[in-house]
């Protein structure tokens, strides 16, 4: 593995550099060769990736390269993966059907994200423990000459309770015109009683004298 040095680690996967040809564009030849000599070195690898940064397109040698070591890496339980955010590359794997075939991580952030889940240790299964019996406490007397067994029962009637399931009759305001009302007729009862018998009096007085009076002509 020391002749080979275009590559690097980043979590799970052995990051591969693209291979260019003279032109510039993707060398599949050369990419097999650096793979190949990969997984050779390292039978134990079940992830690996490219990394295209700075190819705007590929020819179908690079899918159909790319194709080979997907089914050879999914038989170890592993993947081939590409590392790019080229608009242009991943519409190409659409139209080619690929897309569900290649994983495609747009940055290596995202490679480390899905190491770490694939590398996080399954939990272990919950075992159920039965707590220790507590042993019961010996009841103590209470030194208290009131016990609080004997303390009555709070007397929830006198409960203040508010909200708007509390009911009024009536209104603070209603309570105070109604003694208000209260208190100016008991003001004038006193006077209202002594009317009435006062007016009684002065007619008895004047029927007498009415009588006296007619009696005196009469006997005259």
């Amino acid at each position: 593995m020391d002749q080979l040095k275009n590559y690097r680690e980043v979590g799970i996967f052995d990051l591969l550099s693209a291979p260019l040809n003279p032109i510039g564009a993707f060398d599949a030849e050369q990419f097999k060769k650096d793979v190949r000599a990969l997984l050779d070195e390292r039978s134990d690898d079940k992830f690996v990736a490219v990394d295209l940064a700075g190819l705007d397109f590929l020819y179908s040698d690079a899918y159909n390269a790319l194709l080979l070591f997907q089914t050879e890496l999914s038989a170890r339980g592993g993947m081939m993966a590409m590392l790019t955010n080229n608009t242009t590359i991943i519409d190409g794997l659409k139209k080619a059907g690929l897309d569900k075939k290649l994983k495609v991580f747009s940055f290596e952030a995202e490679m480390m994200a899905f190491s770490l889940h694939n590398q996080a240790p399954q939990e272990p299964s919950m075992i159920t423990i039965d707590p220790e019996p507590v042993a019961e406490q010996p009841q103590v007397a209470s030194q208290n000459t009131y016990s609080s067994a004997a303390a009555p029962a709070p007397n929830t009637s006198l409960e203040r309770r508010t909200g708007s399931h509390r009911k009024f009759t009536k209104s603070f305001n209603a309570i105070s015109k109604d003694e208000e009302k209260l208190a100016k007729k008991g003001m004038n009862m006193p006077f209202d009683e002594e009317k009435s018998p006062a007016r009684t009096v002065l007619t008895i007085i004047l029927i007498v004298v009415l009588l006296g009076g007619l009696l005196a002509y009469l006997l005259i």
